[in-house]
């Protein structure tokens, strides 16, 4: 693992979170406390509408989705497919649209589990409510 403080035989475990009518958030956790989230969310769904205080990753590893983020007073709608990554700065507004079935991985840099704050943008928290009715 090139990392001499983490055990060389460590096996992630992987924890079912919550599941609802959107799909299913796992947690895996690794070696030093910090951990991934894996989302299935299907298609039709809004989920996120907030920002963290800290920098995370996101690789969208199958499916597709229009990825809406608030830079400032600006809003951006990228498209994103299979295989693409993003990154979200610390106070980064983001929700992601999920046009198809589709698999998520989320990184949060930089902290451990529960290290983290979060906060919701409302406008964007009323379409993630709205697409969990």
């Amino acid at each position: 693992m090139g990392n001499d403080s983490k055990p060389s035989s460590f096996t992630p475990s992987l924890k079912l979170e919550h599941a609802d009518a959107r799909g299913e958030i796992y947690s895996i956790e690794l070696p030093d406390g910090e951990e991934l989230m894996l989302l299935h969310s299907k298609a039709g769904i809004f989920r996120g509408g907030h920002s963290h205080s800290c920098d995370e990753v996101v690789v969208l590893l199958s499916g597709e989705m229009r990825y809406h983020k608030r830079f400032g007073h600006r809003d951006v709608t990228p498209l994103m497919q299979g295989g693409d990554v993003a990154h979200n700065y610390a106070g980064e507004v983001h929700m992601g649209e999920f046009l198809t079935d589709s698999w998520v991985v989320e990184y949060k840099l930089g902290t451990h589990k529960g290290g983290w704050t979060q906060s919701n943008y409302e406008p964007m928290r009323e379409r993630v409510r709205a697409s969990a009715s």
